[in-house]
C-alpha cells in the first residue's frame, strides 16, 4: 500500500493505463470491476484506491488500447517482446533483449523501443503508435513479433542453450493480453517494473528494479509516428493466421511446400514488367515495388480490391523522383537509377533478390520459378498486361495460393484456363 500511495506510481501507472483495460494480481486475479464492466483507472488516486479494495500486488493493463472500452473496441496495440529466465541468470533476459534491438534497429525501428523489466526478465516493447494505423492492430503486432522471431531464432536459441535452457521467449500477442504496468510490483518478486531506454541496456542491474530505490525513466511515451510501418508490411506479406494464438512463436513454422502471397505477387509482376519493357533489373525493382505496395493497400482499407484510378500512397515529391504509368500502374521513379519508389527508397534488384528470390528459393530453385512464371504470364495477351485491373484479376488472383500446382505443375482449372 505505501507503494502505490506514491504520487510518482499513482501518477505513472494511471498515465500508462488509460485507455487500457486494467486487471490486479491480489488474493485473486481481478479484471471487472463490481458492476461487471470492465476494469479501469479514471484518476491517479484510483491506483491507490484499487490496490486497497483488492489487496493488490500487481497492476496489469491489456496490450490493447480502445477508443470504447465498454464496448471493447480496439484501436491500438503495443508489441512485445516477452523474454523470461530466472532471476539468478537475468543476464541472459538482457542478451536476447539486445538480439531483438539489433535487428529492429536494422528496420530503422528505434525511437518508438523501450524495454521493461518484468521481475524475472524483461519486455521489448514498441510504442503502439509507431504502428500503420488499421482496422486490426492485433494481426499487424502478430505478424511483427512472428516475423522479428523467425529472424532471431538461431541466435535465441544459442543464447537459451548457453543459459541451460532457462531463457525463453513467447508470442503471447492476442486482443484480451496483459501486462505488468510501469512502476507495478512483481507478483512474487521484490522488485518493481521499471521502463528504460535501448541505449541504456549494458548499464540495467538489478538494483533499478529496487521497489526503495528504483530508476525508472517513462520512456514508455516515445515514438515516432509509424516509423514501423516498413517493418509491418514486410511482416504482413508473410503473415500466416495461427490456428490458436498465445503459442511460442518458436513452434509456428511457414508451411513448407508453399510461396508466400507478397512472393508470388513480387515474382508476377517483376516477369510482367521483363515481358512489356525487357530490362531485367528494373523489372525486378518493379516487382518488389509492387508487392510491398499491394501488401500496403491490403492492409489499409477493408475489402480492397485494386481497380482504375487507385490512388498513389501519400509520398513527399521530390525532385529526384517522377510519378509514371507502367501498365496502367501510377509509380514512382528514381530519376537518378531508374529504379522504383515507395516509402522514399528506391527498390534495388538486391533488394528483390532478398526479399522475393532467395524466399522462392528454399522451396523451388529461383531460376525454375522464374522461367515457370515468364511462360505463365507471356500466356496472356498484351491487353491484359497492361491493365492494372485486368492483370491483378486474371493473371495474379487465380494462383497467388497455389502457384506451385498452377504455374510450376501447369495444373490449372478450366475456368483459369478461360481467363489465361
Amino acid at each position: 500500500m505505501n507503494h502505490y500511495d506514491k504520487p510518482e506510481v499513482k501518477q505513472e501507472i494511471f498515465e500508462f493505463s488509460k485507455n487500457r483495460w486494467v486487471a490486479i494480481y491480489g488474493k485473486t486475479f481481478v479484471r471487472y470491476d463490481i458492476t461487471k464492466r470492465p476494469l479501469k483507472i479514471n484518476k491517479p488516486d484510483d491506483v491507490a484506491r484499487l490496490a486497497k479494495i483488492y489487496n493488490a500486488r500487481t497492476f496489469y493493463a491489456t496490450a490493447a488500447t480502445y477508443r470504447d472500452l465498454d464496448k471493447l473496441e480496439i484501436e491500438k496495440y503495443t508489441p512485445f517482446f516477452d523474454i523470461d529466465t530466472k532471476i539468478d541468470k537475468w543476464e541472459y533476459a538482457i542478451k536476447a533483449a539486445e538480439i531483438i534491438i539489433s535487428f529492429l534497429d536494422k528496420e530503422k525501428v528505434t525511437k518508438s523501443v523501450y524495454l521493461l523489466w518484468s521481475g524475472e526478465g524483461v519486455h521489448v516493447r514498441i510504442n503502439e503508435n509507431a504502428l500503420p494505423k488499421s482496422e486490426d492492430p492485433v494481426r499487424i503486432s502478430h505478424a511483427i513479433v512472428k516475423y522479428v522471431l523467425r529472424r532471431v531464432k538461431d541466435q535465441i536459441e544459442k543464447l537459451s542453450e548457453e543459459s541451460g535452457g532457462v531463457l525463453k521467449i513467447d508470442d503471447l500477442i492476442d486482443d484480451k493480453r496483459v501486462f505488468t504496468s510501469p512502476l507495478s510490483l512483481h507478483k512474487e518478486l521484490n522488485y518493481v517494473a521499471v521502463c528504460f531506454s535501448p541505449n541504456k541496456l549494458h548499464e540495467f542491474n538489478l538494483d533499478w528494479a529496487n521497489p526503495d530505490s528504483y530508476k525508472h525513466e517513462s520512456v514508455w511515451k516515445n515514438f515516432e509516428e509509424n516509423e514501423a510501418e516498413d517493418l509491418a508490411i514486410k511482416a504482413l506479406a508473410e503473415y500466416t493466421e495461427p490456428s490458436h494464438i498465445g503459442v511460442k512463436a518458436e513452434k509456428e513454422e511457414k508451411i513448407e511446400g508453399k510461396i508466400g502471397r507478397f512472393q508470388v505477387m513480387g515474382l508476377l509482376q517483376a516477369v510482367r514488367y521483363y515481358l512489356l519493357y525487357g530490362d531485367l533489373n528494373k523489372a525486378k525493382s518493379f516487382g518488389l515495388n509492387r508487392a510491398i505496395f499491394y501488401a500496403w493497400a491490403k492492409f489499409y482499407g477493408k475489402n480492397y480490391t485494386p481497380k482504375h484510378g487507385l490512388k498513389v500512397p501519400r509520398e513527399v515529391i521530390e525532385s529526384n523522383k517522377e510519378l509514371k504509368d507502367i501498365g496502367g500502374e501510377q509509380v514512382y521513379v528514381d530519376r537518378e537509377t531508374g529504379y522504383f519508389i515507395i516509402g522514399d527508397k528506391p527498390q534495388t534488384p538486391e533488394d528483390y533478390d532478398k526479399e522475393i528470390a532467395r524466399k522462392i528459393d528454399p522451396i523451388i530453385p529461383y531460376d525454375k520459378a522464374w522461367d515457370a512464371a515468364v511462360k505463365y504470364v507471356s500466356s496472356f495477351s498484351k491487353d491484359v498486361l497492361m491493365n492494372q485491373r485486368k492483370f491483378y484479376e486474371q493473371v495474379y488472383l487465380p494462383v497467388r495460393d497455389q502457384f506451385i500446382e498452377k504455374v510450376i505443375k501447369g495444373k490449372r482449372s478450366g475456368l483459369d484456363a478461360f481467363f489465361g
